[in-house]
């Protein structure tokens, strides 16, 4: 895929359009046409096999555990690359009801809402390379599971 022309806006049609399918219509054999295959993704936790395998992981355990997981872009910045590529600065809003088991904590029933940014490269309109910060403290601390001394 060309991305060579695109706008920010054409940037901004495409990550609601790969969201929506990855996480909202839960389709996770879009992975693979939205993630090269030899993606280095920084945010995959400890174990997780590398490139699409751990995304695909990572993705299936969030919505097994949240099935109402729902994906808000705020911003995105991007960047043209000297090398053909583009990088993508997103920051975005994540909610949802926990209703399974998130990284070994049983379901609590509570919903959360919360922020989060990522980094992103792509080239040909694969993305290529990853790194995200997600406030999970915030996110347990609304699912009951981590003590919230400083909240009302």
């Amino acid at each position: 895929m060309d991305t060579n022309d695109w706008t920010t806006e054409d940037w901004k049609d495409f990550f609601i359009r790969w969201e929506d399918e990855q996480y909202h219509r839960q389709n996770l054999d879009a992975i693979d046409r939205y993630y090269s295959p030899d993606l280095v993704d920084h945010h995959l936790p400890p174990g997780y096999p590398p490139g699409n395998d751990g995304k695909r992981r990572l993705v299936r355990e969030l919505l097994e555990a949240f099935p109402d997981f729902h994906i808000t872009l705020e911003d995105l910045v991007v960047e043209k690359e000297t090398n053909g590529g583009d990088k993508i600065v997103e920051r975005f809003t994540i909610s949802g009801t926990h209703r399974g088991v998130y990284r070994g904590i049983p379901a609590t029933g509570n919903r959360f809402e919360t922020h989060g940014m990522s980094i992103c490269r792509f080239i040909d309109g694969k993305q290529v390379e990853h790194w995200a910060v997600v406030d999970e403290l915030d996110m347990l601390q609304q699912l009951g599971v981590i003590d919230a001394p400083y909240r009302d």
